[in-house]
């Protein structure tokens, strides 16, 4: 006698019913993620950031944040580390911590040449021509770095960087746009994760644990 025959007799003629539809419509039996593997639907653990989020503990969380807003979102995954070693006895190990840039917001991980040259800190509604996360800064994204943190920057998003950050005059000349998305690439942080687009991304955080937080405003 199999497992299937001892199903009751409903449920049995519901899950043959279910599998049948499923081949009709060419949908396999496969289990979820075998499924992901198989169609190559973006759902694969062979990201290195995926590999890294894998490595971390069950305590996951991804801030993610399309506006600038100062950095809230490089904020909150530095405070969530420490609320969780200083009140719960956590370690960093513990955690998971993802933070997901586009739009506007991936001002914030270029370096301070690129900061210098164009008005990113006008976009972003912010002053100074150094990236206030950055090294000459309060060095807030190598210090999340260093305790595990993931940094994923939208591909997307970096190539359409020109009609946001490019002095407006320019912003329409789609040579200068292209440099600029280029150069923007060229001039990252350190340990950048680029990612095709976020709006995958977050769901393939979210796919492996991680709790969405919008950190945007």
């Amino acid at each position: 006698m199999t497992p299937y025959s001892n199903i009751p007799t409903a449920r049995r003629s519901f899950l043959a019913r279910l599998g049948a539809a499923a081949a009709a419509f060419g949908v396999s039996a496969l289990p979820r993620a075998a499924r992901a593997d198989a169609t190559g639907d973006g759902n694969r653990d062979d990201d290195p950031w995926m590999q890294r989020l894998a490595g971390s503990g069950p305590l996951r969380v991804v801030f993610h944040s399309h506006e600038a807003t100062n950095g809230t979102a490089l904020t909150w995954g530095r405070t969530f580390l420490d609320t969780q070693k200083n009140n719960y006895g956590k370690t960093d190990k513990d955690c998971g911590v993802v933070v997901g840039l586009n739009g506007k917001a991936i001002g914030l991980v270029f370096n301070d040449a690129m900061w210098a040259k164009y008005p990113i800190a006008q976009t972003m509604g912010m002053t100074g021509t150094k990236n206030p996360a950055g090294p000459t800064g309060s060095d807030q994204i190598a210090q999340l770095i260093s305790r595990g943190g993931i940094i994923l920057v939208c591909n997307n998003s970096l190539r359409a960087s020109g009609q946001r950050f490019l002095p407006e005059d320019k912003r329409g000349d789609a040579a200068a746009r292209t440099a600029f998305a280029e150069e923007a690439r060229a001039n990252l942080l350190p340990g950048m994760d680029v990612v095709p687009a976020m709006v995958v991304a977050l769901q393939q955080a979210q796919d492996r644990g991680c709790r969405y937080i919008y950190a945007g405003g």
